[in-house]
C-alpha cells in the first residue's frame, strides 16, 4: 500500500512539473519600490534567461501591473550582487500618465508597453 502511494505521488509530482513546463510562463523573482510621485522601479531576475524568456516575463509580470503610472522594468540572470541585466522595459498606464512623464512615451494600446534587449539580438 505504502509503495503504491509512493509512486501515486510520484506520478502527480511529474505530471504537475510538465504542466508548469509546457504552460509557457516564465518563472522569476520580483522586486518592486514605488515612489511617492506614481512611479515604480521593478527588478526580475530570472537565473540562465533568454531573451525570448526575460521578454515573456516583462510582459507577464506588466500585465500584474496596478497602482502606479509608470514603471521601469528591469531583468537580470540574478547572477552576482546586480545580475546582468537581460532586458529593460518602461510601462505607462495611459496616455495621460504618459503626457505627465514628458510625453515621449508613445504607444497605440494602454497600458503601453516598450521591451529593450540590448544582449542576445
Amino acid at each position: 500500500m505504502r509503495t503504491s502511494i509512493i509512486a501515486a505521488l510520484i506520478a502527480a509530482s511529474s505530471l504537475a512539473s510538465l504542466t508548469a513546463c509546457g504552460s509557457g510562463e516564465p518563472s522569476y523573482d520580483a522586486r518592486t519600490d514605488r515612489n511617492k510621485d506614481g512611479s515604480a522601479m521593478a527588478y526580475l531576475s530570472l537565473p540562465d534567461a533568454t531573451v525570448d524568456e526575460a521578454e515573456a516575463a516583462i510582459r507577464d509580470y506588466a500585465g500584474t501591473l496596478d497602482g502606479s503610472e509608470w514603471v521601469t522594468i528591469l531583468i537580470s540572470d540574478g547572477t552576482g550582487p546586480d545580475g546582468r541585466l537581460i532586458c529593460s522595459a518602461t510601462w505607462m498606464k495611459d496616455e495621460k500618465a504618459a503626457q505627465k512623464w514628458g510625453g515621449r512615451f508613445k504607444s497605440d494600446t494602454w497600458p503601453g508597453l516598450d521591451v529593450r534587449c540590448p544582449h542576445g539580438r
